[in-house]
């Protein structure tokens, strides 16, 4: 490589692609391993435990990824990461002959897991390297419409493989769409740059979890990461967790379907208007100057969505409310993934990305317990006015941000 020259950075179309490819498993696993653990006589507290090892692994190695993916690049970490969840596929297919299904399905669940965080983290800290202020928000959409869109279709198919042929032909085909995702990423996406000539100060600049810490610019890390795990709270968590209790409770019925089938189209529903909302928002944010501009009406439209969950008692309003609140879930995680791109540096972005991860996976485990609990005990429509009235609280900390923004852009 010639002195001066830069590294070209992953496309964003690529690293969607391999993103989607990962992301696909995720969604198989969920349909098959709460019936298969039924048929393999493990009881229905340890099937729970099995599905949330997936995010207990990526709890714990959320931030050990964000530092491999600024040592190694995006080829090793994510070709890596799918390796990994290859590897955690075919112990779900070795788990249903072994004497011990139970236990061989939960460490395929965790290896699963382990990958995923590595995938979800280096697929995030890639876009980033990848894009500039002028063009971060609509890239960086591309992402986030491949995460969101890459668990609902696992979910169909494996739904189909394994009604047609079988829960093992369905985690091998899961396995082999893994693998080849790894090969694609070891074939197609760079290698990490070393740094040239002249560059031994940015070689050294510190990318660490403290060195974020003591970034000029951490406020804006900050205010990213809570508002990532405020989505993860109240949509992925409180919301995604409850719904079935809201169809079960108000007794609506989707063609005919009971309370889960109706409500996992309505969960599609809410995914599908997330994943089209990206785009747009992801156009609207580069066009803005600040990032945080967007959170403002996005925070009042997601407060709208929960209000008319609320007080729906008929399809129309169920399924409005649904949709409003997808469409503005995804206007707040894109400002916030690119506001993450504008105040990092490229060494920075592997661990800035797993701190946003962590983040998310922490809102996302706190708030299926919570919101199930608080639907239980307080009912189903103060909880959803609550997380209105939590959406409406969280203006003032984007209108803070907003202020930060302006007086920095002033200052600059």
């Amino acid at each position: 490589m010639a002195s001066g020259t830069r590294r070209r950075p992953p496309t964003t179309t690529l690293i969607a692609v391999i993103t989607f490819i990962g992301g696909i498993g995720a969604g198989l696993a969920f349909p098959i391993l709460p019936a298969l653990g039924l048929q393999l006589g493990i009881p229905g507290y340890l099937i729970g435990l099995i599905l949330s090892a997936n995010r207990i692994a990526r709890l714990g190695f959320n931030l050990v990824a964000g530092h491999f993916f600024a040592r190694l690049g995006a080829r090793l970490a994510l070709s890596g990461a799918l390796m990994i969840e290859t590897l955690g596929m075919l112990i779900f297919s070795f788990a249903q002959s072994t004497g011990h299904p139970a236990a061989w399905l939960f460490i395929g669940r965790f290896v699963y897991g382990i990958g995923m965080a590595f995938l979800l983290v280096g697929a995030q800290a890639a876009v980033l390297a990848g894009t500039e202020r002028c063009n971060r928000g609509r890239r960086t959409a591309g992402v986030r419409i491949a995460l969101s869109s890459a668990v609902p279709g696992g979910m169909v198919l494996g739904g189909v493989v394994a009604d047609i042929y079988s829960d093992t032909i369905a985690f091998l085909v899961a396995a082999a769409i893994s693998l080849a995702g790894a090969i694609l990423a070891a074939a197609l996406l760079p290698s990490l740059r070393r740094p040239e000539p002249g560059e031994d100060n940015a070689a050294a600049e510190p990318f660490g979890y403290r060195a974020l810490l003591r970034t000029p610019k951490r406020t804006k890390l900050i205010a990213a990461w809570i508002f990532n795990f405020f989505v993860f709270l109240t949509v992925q968590g409180a919301l995604i967790s409850t719904l079935v209790l809201l169809v079960q409770d108000r007794g609506f019925v989707l063609f005919g379907m009971n309370a889960q089938g109706t409500s996992s189209l309505v969960m599609a529903m809410v995914i599908a208007a997330s994943a089209l909302s990206a785009s747009a928002a992801g156009r609207v944010i580069d066009k803005v100057p600040t990032r945080a501009a967007p959170l403002i009406p996005s925070l009042v439209g997601l407060a709208v969505g929960f209000a008319l969950l609320a007080e729906a008692h008929g399809l129309p309003l169920l399924i409005l409310g649904a949709a409003v609140t997808g469409v503005f879930s995804n206007s707040i995680s894109v400002p916030m993934l690119a506001l993450l791109g504008d105040a990092t540096t490229e060494r920075q972005h592997g661990p800035a990305a797993a701190v946003f991860q962590w983040c998310g996976d922490v809102g996302g485990t706190i708030g299926p317990t919570a919101g199930i609990e608080l639907a239980l005990h307080v009912g189903l429509q103060p909880l959803y006015l609550g997380l209105a009235a939590l959406a409406l609280l969280a203006i003032l900390a984007a209108l803070w941000l907003l202020r930060h923004e302006q007086a920095e852009a002033v200052a600059g």
